[in-house]
């Protein structure tokens, strides 16, 4: 059963016009359910149980989405204490992007005991792994003292160019 399920899972990428449908997983397929598009229509309950599966198998992208999916109630309630759980699975495996959506929750206590520490120790790992949002977050606490972190603006004008720099080539579509 599990083996037909891959087939039509190729089948359904093929069709979608994705390269490389042998290399294509779970979470491609998954990615293509939650955001439509290619001649296949979005279906969030999908894209959910494809990551939710994917997540349980250790898979951290997978998990990193389906905290998300968690956090803003997209085909499942809107649950903070899950969204927080798969989103530390995911950073635990160095998943920049799940270091500061985790980051965002603590700081918010959105799901978990608010910490600015923790926080604060995310956002720099994610920064270290030059994920821009982490950067301009952390540029930002150094500029106004925040986090827990000494006010710096010489360091803080150098992270914010640095994250600009790196969300505009981002838009760019490098």
């Amino acid at each position: 059963m599990k083996q037909g399920r891959r087939v039509l899972a190729g089948l359904l990428l093929a069709a979608a016009g994705i390269a490389n449908c042998a290399a294509a997983g779970p979470v491609d397929e998954a990615r293509l359910y939650l955001r439509g598009g290619s001649g296949v229509a979005a279906n969030l309950p999908k894209a959910f149980s494809i990551f939710s599966t994917a997540a349980k198998a250790g898979d951290p992208l997978a998990a990193y989405y389906l905290g998300m999916m968690y956090r803003n109630g997209m085909a499942v309630a809107r649950d903070a204490k899950a969204a927080a759980r798969w989103l530390k699975f995911a950073a635990d495996r160095q998943m920049p992007a799940a270091m500061f959506a985790l980051a965002n929750l603590y700081l918010s206590g959105d799901g978990v005991k608010r910490d600015e520490q923790a926080a604060r120790h995310l956002i720099e790992k994610a920064a270290d792994l030059e994920y821009p949002e982490a950067v301009m977050a952390m540029a930002i606490g150094l500029r106004d003292g925040s986090m827990g972190f000494d006010r710096n603006e010489a360091l803080s004008e150098t992270q914010m160019r640095f994250a600009n720099r790196a969300l505009a080539q981002r838009t760019s579509g490098m």
